[in-house]
């Protein structure tokens, strides 16, 4: 037990200590009630592919395993064609409950939980940032998905002029590396570009709407990745698409939309693996 413990405070340890984005505006009041778009009890669904070598893949089994040599957590994936009948992650499923402030996982921050479906084994809890003066939203990073840590999160100014530039930084710890997008030793800086380039209607599954595009970079030591988000004033990010290290890609798109939802406590979403209330 004690052992497990020392692996789990060396794991969270070594995740930390990730968190700048100073450009981010982050509200001390009113953190989630004037919320438009990540409110409490909406859901946002997406599909996702991963592509790699030109083949679209997606996720037999994602999580994570202790390395007990190095005394670490680390992402514990396999990936499989998307004609598989073995996908184990199909959808992404991003949920807001509400939270009390002293139980918030991201200070400041609106709590949003993200699921991997059809089997709803475990929830990871991250924070998004929504008000008059920007939206920001952690991506999931979970498993396979801590790829995404190399690469800028999904993040607009809302003057939604086209043509603006913004620009961040950040810091991330080696935990966050593999061999599939890239390693380092000690923290890596991300050095972030920002802008909005273009303003544009896709075609989903929920019907046509309209967005701004931004295209982002984050440069390092290691390389540059990039993401074109796709951003709705009514829907958030619909759309992403990320270039990592490696020839590696993921891309992310809304394809289902849920508001004013109840959801189960934890006791019973890991009872009956369901985390709507009936």
């Amino acid at each position: 037990m004690k052992l497990k413990l020392i692996i789990l405070c060396l794991a969270l340890f070594q995740f930390g200590f990730s968190q700048q984005y100073d450009t981010v505006v982050i509200e001390e009041a009113n953190i989630d009630s004037n919320n438009k778009i990540y409110k409490p009890g909406n859901v946002f669904i997406y599909d996702y592919e991963i592509i790699l070598n030109s083949e679209k893949l997606k996720l037999k089994k994602n999580g994570s395993k202790i390395n007990r040599e190095e005394k670490t957590s680390v992402p514990d994936f396999e990936l499989v064609p998307t004609q598989s009948d073995s996908i184990g992650v199909n959808k992404i499923h991003l949920i807001i409950k509400p939270v009390a402030d002293s139980d918030r996982t991201n200070q400041n921050q609106t709590q949003i939980s993200y699921l991997q479906a059809p089997v709803y084994a475990s929830l990871s809890s991250t924070g998004a940032v929504e008000n008059t003066d920007n939206i920001w939203i952690h991506p999931i990073r979970k498993g396979f998905f801590s790829s995404l840590e190399t690469a800028p999160f999904p993040f607009i100014k809302t003057s939604f002029k086209i043509g603006m530039k913004w620009t961040d930084q950040m810091l991330i710890g080696e935990g966050w590396g593999n061999d599939m997008w890239g390693t380092w030793e000690g923290q890596l800086l991300l050095t972030y570009n920002y802008e909005i380039v273009a303003k544009k209607t896709l075609k989903t599954s929920i019907g046509e709407i309209d967005c701004f595009v931004v295209e982002s970079s984050a440069a390092s030591d290691i390389g540059t990745t990039k993401l074109t988000s796709y951003f709705s004033e009514e829907y958030g990010f619909v759309k992403l698409e990320y270039e990592l290290l490696q020839g590696l890609k993921v891309n992310m798109w809304l394809v289902d939309f849920l508001t004013g939802k109840e959801f189960n406590d934890t006791r019973t979403f890991f009872k009956t693996k369901e985390y709507i209330k009936q």
